[in-house]
């Protein structure tokens, strides 16, 4: 009886490894076709790559990628190798990649030194049975001098989750810190978080899905002349946004923030963009994604993008109709900061209100509002910057005139523009601050509720334009 269970055993390990053998081998064949066919596909915006080589294993395979750059003065070309493991079945999903990208031939060896022989690049893939995937990108920390600058990289992780068709990815992502350094200045920006959960949706060309930002800080230090320099800093900030497809239609949100802002002696705090789209035709924006990606494909073949023009208005002319029909509208809710002279908002909208039939009454059909609301001294101090700017690009630096005298005269011009927009009733001051109500609907122009005439449309126009 030992001696047929024994054999019985010893069969049914065999049998085990064989098929071990054979389902990690069958599956080894399965990834080098998927991985021969699927790289290509990566490129895109300038980029290509090309499998060097593949060689199989029962258990393992490795590859070598070569990936190219273009957009500069020459192209970049690096190269990445893979190991892939694809049995046996314990091993709890169907196969692991495992790549490391190799800086160029050419690059600095003060960067080479600081890797200390370590990837600049990482990615450890995993794949499920029904080739669903989850990887990690990493990227070192990194301190180096290069190219007279001094450069500390803090290092980055990417998480992510695909399916089978890669058509989703869900995910975050984590950079450290990166900072620049040279006898010029300095740049940096500390601790950036990313989040994302995106789709493309069937048949479209778009991808879907919220996705958020958000960055502790970027500054940047510029040194000027006479041993005098200028700063400016971005603390707290942060961007949400969403799109969702509503049958055949597409609506996006966009809130994004800055806690506080400096620019040389100008400071503004709680900044915020709320703003969203409506309405917005898919089709029409697939016609778009696809000529731009004709434009660029034939850009990088050599092709005159002047060539495409006529093709390409065609095309988007065709699909405009549908496309307006839509009503498509855009909505800026807010735009608010807070100085030291108060809090100032801003709101606009342009939509789209006809039927797109008739193109030549395009202007009769769109409807633009615009409300502000400014404390006077603000709007003060935007007008007389402004006229000023004014000024000095008439003269361009040849003029008599002193600065102080320039600046007076910004400043008198600047009154002039306030005082003949409160006269037209286009700005109204309560309280210490100006606000008005503008909107343009059916070719006619109403401020504040009532018709603006022609002088008023004429006062309007002149400061818009200036």
């Amino acid at each position: 009886m030992s001696k047929k269970v024994g054999i019985g055993i010893a069969t049914a390990a065999v049998m085990v490894v064989a098929g071990a053998l054979g389902t990690s081998y069958y599956m080894g064949g399965k990834l080098e076709q998927e991985f021969t066919a699927n790289l290509p596909k990566l490129n895109m915006n300038g980029v290509t790559v090309k499998v060097v080589s593949y060689e199989r294993g029962a258990f393992s395979s490795t590859a070598k990628t070569s990936w190219t750059m273009e957009g500069g003065d020459e192209p970049v070309q690096f190269m990445a190798d893979h190991r892939i493991s694809h049995g046996p079945l314990p091993m709890g999903h169907a196969a692991q990649i495992h790549t490391s990208f190799q800086l160029p031939a050419d690059a600095d060896e003060a960067l080479k030194t600081a890797l200390n022989g370590r990837s600049p690049l990482e990615v450890d893939t995993k794949l499920g049975w029904g080739r669903s995937s989850s990887s990690v990108m990493t990227s070192p920390a990194v301190t180096a001098r290069i190219k007279d600058s001094d450069v500390n990289w803090g290092g980055m992780k990417v998480e992510w989750d695909m399916p089978a068709d890669m058509k989703a990815a869900k995910g975050t992502a984590q950079f450290a810190a990166l900072h620049f350094k040279d006898e010029e200045g300095s740049a940096g920006m500390d601790k950036a978080q990313m989040r994302f959960d995106i789709k493309q949706p069937e048949g479209q060309k778009f991808w879907i899905g919220p996705f958020a930002m958000t960055i502790d800080k970027f500054s940047a230090l510029k040194q000027e002349e006479e041993g005098k320099t200028s700063a400016s800093s971005f603390e707290g900030i942060s961007m949400d946004s969403d799109t969702k497809l509503n049958g055949d239609v597409v609506e996006m949100t966009l809130k994004s923030g800055i806690k506080s802002i400096k620019l040389e002696d100008a400071k503004a705090d709680d900044l915020l963009l709320d703003v969203s789209l409506h309405n917005l035709d898919a089709s029409w924006i697939n016609n778009v994604i696809d000529m731009s990606k004709r434009k660029s494909a034939s850009t990088d073949e050599g092709e005159a993008p002047e060539d495409l023009e006529p093709d390409l208005r065609e095309k988007l002319m065709n699909s405009l109709t549908q496309a307006l029909a839509r009503k498509p509208s855009i909505d800026i809710n807010r735009v608010s900061m807070r100085t030291e002279d108060g809090v100032s908002e801003f709101g606009a909208s342009l939509s789209y209100i006809g039927d797109g039939q008739k193109m030549g009454n395009l202007l009769k059909d769109v409807k633009l509002s615009l409300k502000a609301d400014v404390p006077s001294k603000a709007m003060d101090a935007f007008l007389v910057s402004r006229k000023k700017n004014a000024l000095l690009s008439v003269f361009e630096d040849e003029s008599e005139y002193k600065p102080e005298e320039i600046e007076e005269t910004a400043k008198l011009q600047a009154q002039a523009s306030v005082q003949a927009l409160k006269d037209k009733g286009i700005l109204l001051e309560k309280d210490g601050k100006l606000n008005t109500q503008i909107v343009y609907a059916n070719g006619e122009i109403q401020v504040n509720g009532k018709a603006l005439d022609d002088t008023g449309t004429a006062v309007l126009m002149g400061e818009a334009l200036e």
